[in-house]
């Protein structure tokens, strides 16, 4: 099967989100927490709780936790948008190395 997202761009948000204050934060929950302050519906206190869940076939919590850190990065994203000058957004591809 040939890999699918070849073409599809991305950015290391956390790269971006080093521009902020941060206090030291450099987790996707601590610095979301940080920074806006919103709910979620993550069930889980970290991912290490998350890698329990994979290994005992909880998949539904599992499954809440990746979507909420979809969200989160989301926000946090957006939250750069509005205050982090575009140059510093570095565009990369999702194309495995060595193809």
């Amino acid at each position: 099967m040939d890999w699918p997202f070849g073409d599809l761009a991305y950015t290391d948000v956390m790269e971006i989100v080093d521009r902020f204050d941060t206090q030291d934060r450099r987790d996707l929950v601590g610095v979301y927490k940080l920074l806006l302050c919103n709910e979620t519906c993550d069930p889980f206190e970290d991912s290490g709780a998350a890698v329990d869940a994979y290994e005992a076939a909880e998949w539904l919590p599992l499954l809440k936790h990746n979507l909420d850190d979809i969200q989160r990065t989301r926000e946090l994203a957006q939250l750069a948008d509005r205050f982090v000058p575009q140059s510093n957004f570095s565009m990369k591809n999702l194309q495995p190395a060595g193809t």
